[in-house]
């Protein structure tokens, strides 16, 4: 190659990248359609540092500031575009502005007017004017003037009705009104003039996910992605629509996609795909690009946390735990998520660690999760704590699950049954066979025809009788458990599996009614009661009772006759 062809390849390679990487008005319009505010601020200064005179970049641009809510900056591309060439429609819609920001509307719009006179047929002034009261808030106002929006932007919409740009742009104000038939119209208008600009069906595409209709959302967004499958907008707005949808297959399809195809991919896109793999539970290629991202940006070390999700999944418990105590160790506070706690409570019961600490961390992450959809975790640490015989805590426990668990669950009774047995063991509550009662007797209302309910209620009642034996004088305090085991006993259950809790329900019965002097009631009890085991020995000692005609009625003690001889009436 000569010396003279290596001096013109250099300069044409350089301008051929210039080329590639310039940003153009139609890169701006998306930024400022998806309200990426940062981004649109970043292509328009780069087009107005390219052309210092570009007024429609340097409007645009301050437009942007607005909308992120620096009016500083925003005045100063004002005063940029207008310095840019100080006369014509661009410089009286420049001064219009800076009366905005000054709130003073009828000078704003004194300066519109003359704008407009100006322009003329210039359809891209009449957009900017429009354009002007997108995001400027007038004092005491919570919204910008839309419909002041929507009548210039109409002027421009006379003057050109095929006009990209004005287009989109009255589409957007009316997809902020919000007026969706409208914007949907308008942006259909854009599409028609042009079929192959991905952007007008992406903002359709958004229209319809507005108004909750998202098979047309998915129809629009899929078409926007046909005439460009590298246009990273809609092809992130896909994988979002599935993700928070919770359709996992779909969102991990289009996360693929998006990160294959898309040309302006993130990292944050990579660790939404890093999160989707972990939910579709493809822990292997979870871990291999987590490890990816972490090359290219040490600080997402939190990602780790996949790994060690995956781990737990996978029976790699001490790896997990291991990996997720190092995250600990170096994430920041405001990058803890409740699931961080839960698994590594879980990852250290699996490690045989200690048993209070790691229902401590399960509880942490009900505490942290401000959405209130981890309550179910309280199962878990019940079911913890019953088996470590740490009965008091478990009743707590199952009663906080039990709060959010709606009554008509499958799993409602079960669990109330659980607590139950919980409550009924908690050695260390005074009044645990009171409050056990109340839970079985819930059990029985709930499910009447089992007898779980009746059985348990009747054994924790039973606990609550006084020992006659020793204090015979409480003898009419007994028989606190007597309606339990009688419904118990009527539900004529299988005399087979339930033969331990029948018998335990008929010698209470049977005794109950010998304290009573009921020798009749004795009798029945005692009949059943020989017939499941006939050797009992209180259904034996009491049949001998009965055939000897030793039981004897206990006759009520009266009350004592008042001094006053009122036989306890009082006085007339």
């Amino acid at each position: 190659m000569t010396t003279f062809l290596r001096k013109l390849v250099f300069p044409l390679l350089v301008v051929l990248a210039q080329m590639a990487t310039a940003q153009t008005h139609a890169d701006g319009m998306t930024a400022m359609q998806l309200e990426e505010w940062d981004k649109a601020i970043s292509i328009y200064s780069a087009i107005a540092k390219a052309n210092p005179t570009d007024q429609v970049a340097l409007l645009t641009l301050a437009n942007a500031y607005l909308a992120k809510g620096d009016k500083v900056e925003s005045e100063k591309s004002i005063d940029a575009a207008f310095n840019a060439r100080p006369e014509g429609a661009y410089a009286l819609i420049a001064n219009g502005r800076k009366a905005l920001l000054r709130n003073d509307d009828t000078e704003a719009t004194n300066q519109f007017r003359k704008a407009a006179k100006n322009a003329k047929k210039d359809v891209t002034a009449l957009r900017l004017i429009g354009e002007s009261f997108f995001f400027y808030l007038s004092p005491g106002s919570k919204r910008p003037n839309l419909t002041r929006a929507e009548t210039e932007l109409k002027v421009a919409m006379d003057v050109s009705s095929k006009d990209f740009a004005t287009l989109m742009s009255i589409g957007y104000c009316y997809k902020e009104m919000p007026n969706g038939g409208l914007a949907a119209q308008h942006y259909e208008y854009a599409e028609a003039l042009e079929p192959r600009n991905p952007l007008a069906k992406l903002m359709l595409a958004k229209v319809y996910k507005s108004a909750k209709l998202p098979e047309k959302f998915e129809i629009n967004v899929d078409k926007a992605i046909a005439v460009s499958p590298t246009f990273t907008p809609a092809l992130r707005a896909k994988a979002e629509h599935y993700y928070f949808a919770r359709k996992w297959e779909e969102a991990l399809k289009a996360y693929k996609e998006l990160v294959a195809n898309g040309t302006d991919v993130t990292i944050d896109d990579e660790m939404q795909l890093a999160n989707t793999l972990y939910i579709n539970k493809d822990c292997k290629a979870t871990s291999d690009l987590v490890e990816k991202i972490l090359k290219k940006d040490g600080t997402k070390n939190y990602l780790r946390r996949l790994q060690a999700y995956c781990d737990y999944e996978n029976g790699e418990y001490k790896r997990g735990l291991d990996i997720l105590n190092g995250y600990f160790k170096v994430v920041t506070p405001d990058k803890i998520l409740p699931s961080d706690y839960l698994y590594l409570g879980r990852l250290q019961m699996k490690s045989k660690g200690d048993t209070i600490v790691a229902i401590a961390n399960l509880e942490k992450s009900i505490e942290l999760d401000t959405n209130g959809t981890s309550w179910g975790l309280y199962k878990e640490i019940a079911e913890i704590q019953y088996a470590r015989k740490d009965y008091c805590h478990a009743a707590d426990s199952y009663g906080k699950y039990l709060d959010s668990l709606p009554r008509n669950d499958q799993y409602y009774v079960s669990e109330t049954y659980k607590r139950g047995l919980a409550q009924f063991y908690c050695k260390d509550d005074t009044l645990r066979y009171v409050k056990a009662e109340a839970i079985f007797k819930q059990v029985a209302e709930l499910v009447p025809k089992s007898g779980l309910g009746w059985i348990w209620a009747g054994k924790a009642a039973a606990r609550q009788d006084p020992d006659v034996e020793a204090h015979p004088e409480l003898i009419g305090e007994f028989g606190k458990a007597k309606v339990y085991f009688e419904t118990y006993v009527g539900l004529g259950l299988d005399k087979v599996k339930n033969k331990t809790d029948l018998i335990l329900a008929l010698e209470y019965l049977a005794y109950y009614y010998y304290n009573k002097g009921d020798a009749a009631n004795v009798k029945i009890n005692c009949l059943q009661l020989l017939e499941l085991d006939p050797t009992n020995e209180t259904g034996v000692e009491l049949m001998k009772a009965v055939e000897s005609g030793t039981i004897v009625p206990v006759v009520p003690t009266p009350p004592p006759t008042p001094a006053n001889g009122t036989g306890g009436k009082g006085k007339k």
